[in-house]
């Protein structure tokens, strides 16, 4: 088994020429800290060149793995659901997914993708994560978003499995990091062990992709401000195999852990069944970009022993 966690900032899918108009979407009206300053135009064509560097990295190992399923494991901004059924934890049988990535906001041109889904390990997932004892909600076949019009599946996922993995058949699976009540930190850790042993059971080559995350607040009260000490250590925990860690965060309540912050319960839940796989993770690279007012982080789980 393969593993691969990227951050989620629609930054990195976007030209550098693009930056500018992207950074302002997503930080608005909101004082920048003063560390902002420090990106200037030679510090961003530096992440720019570090992004593709990590995009690469990842894309290779994933096509050196010749998977057969691709689990991507994601939450959804209003783009799947709205507020009439927000499901804690969603998982594609089957079908096709579709979505349209484009900032609309930014007058960008449509461009509408869309990726098969794997159906016998969908199939077999979401029977054995229910007879593990997780309330799973399943959508089979024709998949039908009742979200923002037009989006489809979340940018978070379409932008990440078409960058790194757009010919794999995948199974998309939306852990809710945004709605209250949310599942306990307990809870999704658990979860990534039963994904783990339910993906064993599989005879196909199954990796996992977690797109989403780390810390920021994009488009919201804090946006641009980057918990960079929160970051680094939900990565060392992540790398020293002590998921169960992460998990003691959520027993808490702060504004820190507000949007793309929320969304370290994906990380949670990948490393959970990535160590339960028996893979080590190492970190691509980590950046505290302000432009993309996210914390962003690139970090790959793999061992020779885990198929």
């Amino acid at each position: 088994m393969l593993g691969v966690g990227v951050s989620y900032s629609p930054l990195l899918y976007r030209q550098r020429s693009a930056w500018p108009a992207v950074s302002r979407l997503l930080v608005g009206e909101v004082t920048q800290p003063k560390s902002r300053e420090k990106e200037s135009e030679e510090v961003l064509s530096d992440y720019e060149r570090r992004i593709g560097a990590s995009f690469e990295v990842a894309t290779e190992a994933i096509a050196k793995s010749r998977l057969d399923a691709l689990i991507v494991i994601t939450a959804d901004r209003g783009d799947s659901f709205d507020a009439s059924n927000v499901p804690q934890m969603h998982l594609q049988v089957g079908g096709e997914v579709w979505a349209d990535p484009a900032i609309r906001h930014l007058a960008e041109p449509s461009r509408p993708v869309r990726f098969a889904c794997e159906e016998t390990v969908g199939d077999l997932l979401a029977e054995e994560l229910v007879r593990s004892g997780f309330d799973l909600s399943e959508g089979r076949g024709t998949f039908k978003p009742l979200g923002k019009a037009g989006h489809g599946l979340g940018a978070a996922a379409s932008e990440a499995v078409g960058r790194l993995a757009a010919d794999i058949p995948i199974v998309p699976i939306h852990v809710n990091c945004h709605v209250e009540p949310t599942v306990t930190g307990a809870r999704l850790h658990s979860f990534g062990s039963a994904l783990a042993a339910a993906s064993a059971l599989a005879s196909q080559r199954i990796g996992i992709l977690v797109s989403g995350g780390l810390s920021g607040d994009p488009e919201g009260a804090m946006a641009g401000w980057i918990d960079e000490v929160l970051d680094r250590w939900v990565l060392s925990r992540v790398i020293r195999g002590q998921s169960e860690a992460i998990a003691g965060i959520w027993s808490a309540r702060s504004r820190t852990l507000k949007g793309c912050s929320a969304e370290i319960r994906l990380w949670a839940v990948a490393a959970a069944a990535l160590e339960h796989a028996k893979c080590r993770a190492s970190v691509i690279d980590y950046m505290p970009i302000h432009h993309a007012a996210t914390g962003v982080g690139f970090v790959m789980w793999e061992q020779a022993s885990c198929r």
